[in-house]
């Protein structure tokens, strides 16, 4: 398994875990936007992590400390609907961090089964959304760390259901699939 898969792993864990959680729409839940997560950047401390999300946010969900090496999981509710944040920390630091559904927008329908045939694998995010048209695909994850970045967009077709969905890593396509386009 290459590094880039066990990197996406935690991306991809988040947003199964949270689509069946409910909504983050009662005003009392403490979440995270989209603005918020943006504010935390990699190498910063959790304490700063829990000063720039709301208090109670973010939950410590694993830990452990082994030769010298600390390492401390944690996840945040979104503040939009099956929306989540997670940051793990290495030694005190930001190391990597994901955000699932945290953008909040929706697809525009236009997705079509031609302008999936000219999104090509090697393909760049700024050529897919030339080629799908503005407000086509919605990036739905992403995952950073210092050295790779890893982004999911689905793409909906709304007169009758199909979908796209493509994975980049480090800003180029890799794996893209698509059900029911016409």
């Amino acid at each position: 398994m290459s590094r880039m898969h066990l990197f996406a792993a935690p991306v991809l864990a988040a947003g199964l875990a949270f689509v069946a959680a409910p909504s983050a729409s009662a005003a009392t839940t403490a979440t995270i936007s989209k603005a918020e997560y943006d504010l935390i950047k990699l190498g910063t401390t959790t304490s700063n992590m829990h000063s720039i999300a709301d208090s109670g946010a973010c939950k410590l969900k694993s830990s452990d400390s082994s030769g010298g090496i600390s390492y401390r999981h944690y996840e945040c509710k979104g503040n939009k609907p099956y929306s989540s944040a997670s940051f793990d920390f290495v030694n005190g630091k930001l190391e990597i961090k994901g955000q699932v559904y945290l953008d909040g927008v929706e697809s525009n329908g236009k997705m079509t089964k031609t302008k999936y045939g000219k999104i090509k694998v090697g393909s760049t995010i700024t050529q897919m959304h030339e080629i799908a048209g503005k407000g086509t695909c919605v990036r739905v994850a992403q995952s950073l760390s210092r050295t790779d970045s890893i982004s999911i967009y689905d793409c909906e077709q709304a007169s009758t259901f199909g979908v796209a969905s493509f994975l980049f890593e480090n800003g180029k396509l890799t794996t893209r699939n698509q059900a029911g386009l016409r």
